[in-house]
């Protein structure tokens, strides 16, 4: 569909590429397109409109080029996390580790299929992640969601012990880079994920050879120029439409005149005024028997249930929550207790703590403090390693903005 309203050859032509002057190459080992090259000029929207990119463009003009202040490569994105991260290359290394698609390099045995399958079905995600993991005996049937969730938490603990180091401290490239582009927290540090999705390119070529470097390997090397437009990844992803699609779908009543069907449904709608809650948060304490409930902001909810309990303190503490009250002047405060010690997870190509990332025992609390809703950086993730360990994953929407 991008392809078609900008009216250029798709992505998986050899002058697909949106953004630079790359010339794929046909591969018949992998039947597909690849792109093996970095550091291709990029296009311009001058030389766009010009036509001067030859077999890149393709039919009649877009409809595009009249509308004013539009960039016709800047502003076309690739970087949509959906399509490009989650069942594009997150997909195609996880089945290429388990069928041996990406060629030798890294296939795992059954026997290692199996356990890395139970690790991550056993997995227990927080609330704000409403799909819980499936084996990887389901991977053809894995929604977005969950390819979401294996990439930005559940990968980096339940790979390690399976895949080979090499291959793992390649992953961690991605990883890492993808973390950085996935939250404003980071902005900062957008020109250490260029560096390390170019590093990610070149390590794929090396290990699995340039026959399966495709346009979604291809497209990491543009991520970052979207994230400086446009925002982070979570910002300029397709989720939103994609489950706006099963609303559309819903005003379909019969095979004929669909497009006529959904247009009157919209309109019936608007013809009925509703009233949205404007209302400003306030946090908010709930308890309901033993479950104890915290809404510290908008999107940061924690609880007295494991999963959902702990959080990192600007102080860069982990603390557990078992309690919340109020003082005196109404403010909230969460009762938790801190760990003791944490240590990084990994620590090249940089130390996990830089993303906040920790390893740690559950084994040796502090005695329970109280902590004030200001005091909150973020919610973790908590995924068990090893038999005593536990590692802490930053749950990137609940960032302070």
């Amino acid at each position: 569909a991008r392809a078609f309203v900008k009216s250029v050859v798709n992505f998986n032509g050899k002058n697909g590429c949106l953004k630079c002057t790359i010339n794929g190459e046909y591969s018949h080992v992998s039947k597909t397109v690849v792109f093996p090259t970095l550091h291709c000029p990029l296009r311009t929207d001058l030389k766009f409109r010009q036509k001067d990119y030859g077999k890149h463009h393709a039919g009649q003009d877009s409809p595009i080029l009249k509308l004013p202040d539009f960039d016709m490569v800047k502003d076309f994105v690739v970087a949509d996390s959906l399509h490009l991260l989650e069942l594009g290359v997150m997909k195609r290394l996880l089945t290429g580790w388990r069928d041996g698609s990406l060629g030798y390099e890294g296939k795992l045995s059954a026997l290692k299929i199996q356990q890395l399958s139970d690790a991550v079905v056993n997995v227990e995600l927080p609330k704000e992640i409403h799909r819980k993991m499936r084996g990887l005996d389901c991977l053809a049937f894995w929604k977005g969601t969950e390819w979401h969730s294996f990439l930005n938490y559940v990968s980096i603990v339940v790979l390690k012990d399976f895949i080979d180091e090499k291959l793992y401290s390649h992953f961690l490239l991605l990883f890492i880079a993808v973390r950085i582009c996935s939250s404003e927290y980071f902005k900062k540090w957008l020109s250490l994920a260029q560096i390390l999705f170019e590093k990610f390119i070149e390590g794929f070529i090396k290990i699995y050879g340039e026959e399966f470097v495709t346009s979604n390997i291809h497209n990491l090397e543009h991520v970052v120029g979207d994230v400086q437009r446009f925002g982070s990844l979570s910002s300029i992803s397709a989720y939103p439409f994609e489950s706006y699609l099963f609303q559309l779908k819903k005003y379909v009543r019969q095979g004929k005149n669909c497009l006529q069907q959904v247009a009157n449904r919209i309109l019936e709608k608007t013809r009925f005024p509703f009233n949205i809650n404007n209302a400003r948060f306030v946090p908010n304490i709930i308890k309901r028997g033993n479950l104890v409930q915290c809404e510290v902001r908008q999107g940061l909810e924690i609880n007295n249930v494991f999963k959902d309990s702990w959080f990192l303190t600007k102080e860069f503490e982990i603390v557990q929550m078992v309690d919340a009250s109020t003082d005196p002047d109404n403010n909230v405060l969460v009762h938790g207790k801190a760990l003791v010690y944490q240590t990084d997870f990994f620590k090249l190509p940089i130390r996990s703590s830089f993303l906040y990332i920790y390893e740690a025992q559950i084994s040796h609390l502090k005695q329970s403090k109280a902590y004030s809703i200001e005091d909150i950086l973020c919610k973790f993730v908590v995924i068990p390693y090893n038999v005593n360990n536990y590692v802490y994953i930053p749950l990137l929407h609940t960032f302070e903005s």
